[in-house]
């Protein structure tokens, strides 16, 4: 809500000092576009592939985890107290192993993270410069996110989410908006 306060003031503030005559607005529907953008679906994919390459890769080292103990169980009174002793720190260095690998994984700045920041930055990157092509090419001086909630009403007229989409997937678009 602080941002739709914030983007008051400031287009307030623009028609206040006379900065602009006309300012012209547009908006887009983020969400949407994130959801029809051909390159989205296939960073999505790859990431998928690589969470469940780590999922596998997790389950593994505990199933040998498991496979660890059950084995310290069962054995413990048949082994000497140097074998067992031995056994028992195995199994604490492959837990230990299991939850740095799980830590790595997981974790705020874990892989997942920086494999989902690594494949959206170009995506982003991408979105916003073809938002400043349309912004320029037709003379927006502010294009706003309905993805946010913050547009309680927009003319459809003003809306670029579909120019957005087909200018993202490859489709040429005309550049004057519809009556």
């Amino acid at each position: 809500m602080k941002r739709a306060w914030l983007a008051g003031l400031v287009l307030a503030g623009a028609l206040a000092t006379g900065a602009s005559a006309e300012v012209r607005l547009a908006f887009v529907n983020s969400e949407v576009i994130l959801q029809e953008y051909k390159a989205v679906q296939g960073a999505m994919e790859t990431f998928n592939r690589d969470v469940q390459s780590w999922q596998d890769e997790l389950q593994q080292k505990k199933t040998k985890l498991d496979d660890l103990q059950k084995e310290l169980e069962h054995q413990s009174l048949m082994l000497s107290d140097q074998r067992r002793q031995e056994k028992e720190l195995e199994y604490q260095r492959q837990l230990t192993e299991f939850e740095q690998f799980k830590e790595s994984i997981w974790s705020s700045d874990g892989l997942i993270e920086q494999r989902n920041e690594e494949l959206l930055r170009p995506i982003i990157a991408r979105v916003q410069a073809v938002l400043e092509e349309l912004a320029t090419e037709e003379g927006y001086d502010l294009i706003l996110d309905a993805a946010d909630s913050n547009i309680l009403y927009g003319d459809p007229e003003f809306d670029l989410t579909q120019k957005v989409i087909g200018r993202l997937n490859g489709e040429q678009t005309t550049t004057t908006t519809t009556p």
